[in-house]
């Protein structure tokens, strides 16, 4: 017990850190990602992450049969221009914003119920000094309502 205890304001800081950058990137979508959805309507839930130079990330997502989606891969200035690939679960790229300007949104629909996969690549830094700046990234899936 006596181990414990030194560790609580530690553990402690690490979970106001994380609440504080779920805030941030919270405000960071509700200011500035909405707009981008345009005639779609998101879902509930998003996801959202800090980010820096370098990183990536890899998620999945089913998508059904016969709506029409909007994808959204929105991130802070500071990153630079965010790279995103969808594949298929065979790995077959089916999408690649590099390709298209890099282009934040991608608007499709899909011939089944399947299961996408949605990679995240955030540019190396090109600064010179030791700075690497940390920015938020969400994901943002939205249908498009139909009369």
């Amino acid at each position: 017990m006596k181990r414990i205890l030194p560790l609580l304001p530690t553990l402690a800081f690490f979970l106001f850190a994380a609440a504080e950058i779920s805030a941030q990137c919270r405000t960071f979508v509700k200011n500035n990602c909405g707009e981008a959805m345009g005639e779609y309507i998101p879902g509930e839930n998003f996801s959202a992450a800090k980010f820096m130079p370098g990183d990536e990330a890899e998620l999945s997502m089913t998508f059904s049969k016969g709506e029409d989606y909007r994808l959204l891969v929105c991130a802070q200035s500071v990153l630079g221009d965010v790279a995103f690939k969808i594949k298929d679960t065979e790995g077959e790229t089916l999408y690649d914003n590099a390709k298209h300007d890099f282009n934040a949104s991608f608007d499709f629909r899909v011939p089944g119920t399947q299961e996408l996969v949605l990679e995240i690549k955030v540019p190396e830094s090109e600064s010179s000094n030791n700075f690497s700046p940390q920015g938020c990234v969400a994901i943002l899936v939205g249908k498009k309502v139909t009369p």
